[in-house]
């Protein structure tokens, strides 16, 4: 009695995990979910660009600038060329078209003092913020011209020097007037 129980009972099993163990096809509702949601979410970029007028074009120079475009074996000129007409198109900053910059008046005369430390300048004079001044930027710092004290000066950011109707002076630190005294 005990053995056709235990037959009777393993009969009922294996029908159980026979039905419990079913294979999954490819077409699993998983993977049909996530298809759609893919494919929802490609629709709303799509619109949304549209829609709201997005320019999607930063894609474009992002796959260009990371060598992933339908163009290969092109190369393209990279950094300064002596020959890029852009450059030599525009006049310096400040500068009229037949203007080149240079230090003029008492920034000449504090240029003859300095030498290379001041540098050779980028850019014209021109107004600063504050009425009296002329300013004028160069390779190596800021040149500044105070009319109301007739004072020119310059300055590598630490380092200041000035040519002031009491003389040459130095100084370093952050205050851009001369010291008094």
């Amino acid at each position: 009695m005990a053995c056709k129980l235990l037959l009777v009972m393993s009969a009922q099993m294996a029908h159980i995990h026979r039905h419990v163990s079913r294979k999954r096809t490819t077409g699993s509702a998983e993977l049909i979910y996530l298809l759609v949601v893919l494919v929802a979410g490609v629709a709303t970029a799509w619109w949304a660009g549209h829609r709201l007028g997005m320019d999607l074009s930063s894609i474009s120079t992002v796959a260009a600038v990371l060598g992933i475009n339908e163009t290969t074996g092109i190369t393209r000129p990279v950094g300064y060329s002596a020959t890029d007409q852009s450059a030599k198109a525009q006049p310096p900053p400040n500068c009229a078209a037949d203007q080149s910059p240079a230090f003029a008046g008492n920034l000449a005369a504090l240029k003859q003092q300095l030498g290379d430390t001041m540098g050779t300048p980028v850019e014209c004079a021109h107004a600063s913020a504050s009425v009296s001044d002329l300013i004028q930027q160069t390779t190596t710092g800021l040149a500044e011209y105070n009319q109301l004290t007739d004072t020119a000066s310059f300055t590598d950011g630490w380092r200041h020097w000035a040519l002031t109707p009491r003389g040459f002076l130095s100084w370093e630190g952050t205050q851009s007037d001369p010291p008094a005294g």
